[in-house]
């Protein structure tokens, strides 16, 4: 039988309000390398309200609140309420099931009074995963050969829209068949638009200032590429290599992707957390 939630879940759970600024919730992601915090009630902090995700806070900065500083957009405006939840008695593989089932990357974790006492991810299910899977998966056996790729010179809102739509929220750089780069919703969530230029290797776009039909100015902003924000010389893995084992370095190297390849280093597919909820949920 699949093992209780209550043995992998975090029970030090960061949490913010409504009230606080995406800045600040932010800044919490930031220090403790985290992509989600639970959104709880200012006057009960043990019932939580929604969640924040990195992906809310993409959206928010390349989106609808682009035009205003993160200082003063609020947690409110942006988390995702009514959060699914599960109890800590339930198993991994039904932590697995929900995630993939709502598509999200973590669940509040709650007692039979439905408090709050903790929180399990994807990062925590690919640690069961490697410890208990070892032997029964290859990597080919569930790599994913339809994934989000890039070439080095694409701009960061080609980007963007390549990891809104890939189910792990990963983008693979590619050059000349080999994997070169990673780019995750973190790269893009933690930089600041505009850019300060850093050479020539922006593209630059240029916006009009109107003024009663009247064009009164003309703004210069210079937006990164893919080379510029992407982490480059990722780690990959060999398709016959044991799934656990892959899962095991996406733990201890904390990544979410590994670019699987041939013998001669051509990209093949990619392994990623969400190919190891699915194993999960149908063991």
């Amino acid at each position: 039988m699949a093992p209780r939630i209550s043995s992998y879940m975090t029970t030090d759970v960061e949490v913010v309000t409504p009230n606080d600024s995406l800045a600040h919730a932010r800044r919490i992601m930031l220090r403790k390398g985290i992509s989600r915090l639970v959104v709880v009630d200012a006057e009960d902090t043990s019932r939580p309200l929604g969640v924040l995700t990195l992906t809310d806070i993409v959206e928010a900065l390349l989106g609808r609140y682009s035009h205003r500083p993160i200082e003063t957009i609020m947690v409110g405006e942006v988390y995702t309420p009514d959060p699914v939840v599960v109890e800590a008695t339930r198993t991994i593989k039904t932590a697995a099931s929900l995630m993939l089932k709502h598509k999200i990357g973590g669940l509040p974790v709650v007692g039979p009074d439905g408090r709050l006492v903790g929180i399990i991810t994807r990062f925590d299910i690919t640690r069961a995963f490697a410890e208990r899977y070892r032997g029964r998966y290859r990597v080919e056996d569930l790599m994913r050969r339809e994934y989000a790729q890039a070439r080095r010179g694409h701009s960061v809102y080609h980007i963007a829209k390549l990891l809104m739509a890939d189910p792990a929220g990963k983008v693979i750089v590619v050059d000349s068949g080999k994997p070169i780069g990673v780019i995750t919703k973190r790269d893009l969530a933690f930089i600041t638009m505009p850019l300060v230029e850093r050479g020539s290797r922006f593209y630059k776009v240029k916006t009009l200032d109107r003024y009663r039909d009247k064009i009164v100015g003309l703004r210069v902003y210079n937006v990164p590429i893919a080379e510029d924000v992407m982490s480059p010389n990722p780690i990959t893995v060999e398709v016959g290599s044991d799934a656990a084992e892959a899962a095991s370095i996406m733990v201890s190297e904390d990544i979410g992707v590994l670019p699987v390849v041939d013998s001669e280093g051509n990209i093949q597919g990619v392994f990623s957390k969400i190919e190891v909820l699915g194993a999960v949920a149908r063991s």
